[in-house]
């Protein structure tokens, strides 16, 4: 009877290994989180947007600070934006919290000046000479 356990947990052994290797390439290829790619004179780094709002600018007390002296103090802001039938966005806003608009405005998708915009998958949001946003929305990858 001993023999037939053994039997069965070698017969199962595979369908575990499978599962398990299926389960670690959804958790590569699926990205859960609004992302932003930051990149400035610091270097480029990626951030889970998780916040309601966020300040954007060169004073070290913005929530994504952009290390240029090209970029306004409150250069932009990014706000969540909730939908009822389709995944939220994020909404980014020249200026400051309080309305204030940056001295060089923000470049969408290096085409056009925009006072706002919804991000959607793959846009780039350029504040300065080599300073740029990218923002990746969750999705399956």
């Amino acid at each position: 009877m001993s023999s037939s356990i053994h039997e069965d947990s070698d017969r199962e052994q595979p369908d575990r290994d499978q599962a398990d290797h299926e389960e670690s390439e959804i958790s590569i290829n699926f990205s859960p989180e609004h992302t932003l790619v930051v990149t400035d004179n610091s270097g480029t780094r990626k951030m889970p947007l998780v916040e309601n709002q966020y300040t954007i600018g060169r004073e070290s007390d913005n929530t994504v600070h952009l290390n240029s002296d090209f970029v306004s103090r409150y250069h932009a802001t990014l706000r969540k934006v909730r939908y009822r039938d389709r995944l939220d966005t994020y909404r980014i806003i020249d200026g400051s919290a309080s309305g204030k608009p940056s001295k060089n405005g923000i470049v969408l998708n290096a085409i056009q000046k925009v006072s706002s915009h919804d991000l959607q998958d793959g846009d780039i949001v350029t504040f300065a000479p080599e300073v740029h946003i990218l923002y990746l929305a969750p999705k399956l990858i």
